[in-house]
């Protein structure tokens, strides 16, 4: 492995997925902003932990830390190696895995990523196959040689209301309103209605 061929994964705590390369022969963990992988959560110390790169790989240590630092759920009291997959607790918010990937990989500095596990390449999805031209509507069948093609069926006349009709029903109503309107006179206002005959001396 060459020395940039390490990081560390935020499993869970504050920005999970985020990605620290190690590159030092020394990286400090811890709170403060002069750590070199700066951990912003209340549990964990200004200066929570160290990690040493050796020749036999790198060795973490707790640097003293209030709330503890622990490897695969155990309590960290001496210098350990890490193996990769390690999963490092610092306090109980924040899981960090260790991990080793390729020289070529490390070369370039990985984003957030949603799992560190190796991301296999998708299969092309095998292609689809191409739709059955549609089949053109059938041509209208054209009459056989030496028949008479049927004239066009008459559209039959509409009935229409003549106007004299109109007429008719109109004064037929007008005739009506007007003896009702005599009979209602009549009924009740007799002298209004007779005045006029008065008049002429009726």
């Amino acid at each position: 492995m060459t020395p940039s061929a390490y990081r560390m994964i935020v499993r869970s705590g504050p920005n999970p997925g985020t990605v620290f390369e190690l590159t030092r022969e020394v990286s400090t963990i811890g709170r403060d902003v002069t750590n070199e992988v700066v951990i912003g959560d209340a549990e964990i110390s200004r200066q929570h932990a160290r990690l040493t790169r050796t020749p036999g790989g790198y060795v973490l240590e707790d640097l003293g830390s209030t709330n503890g630092t622990f490897v695969n759920s155990e309590r960290l009291m001496a210098p350990r190696v890490l193996n990769p997959g390690d999963l490092i607790a610092l306090g109980e918010n924040v899981n960090l895995m260790f991990d080793a990937v390729a020289p070529e990989a490390a070369a370039t500095v990985a984003s957030p990523v949603g799992s560190p596990a190796t991301v296999e390449p998708q299969q092309a999805a095998p292609p689809r196959k191409a739709a059955a031209p549609a089949a053109p509507p059938p041509a209208a069948s054209a009459p056989p040689m030496g028949a008479i093609p049927a004239p066009p069926a008459a559209e039959t006349p509409r009935k229409r209301f003549g106007g004299w009709k109109l007429a008719a029903v109109g004064c037929f109503v007008l005739i009506l309103a007007c003896i009702g309107t005599l009979f209602f006179m009549d009924a009740f206002y007799p002298d209004v209605l007779y005045a006029p005959l008065r008049w002429f001396g009726f």
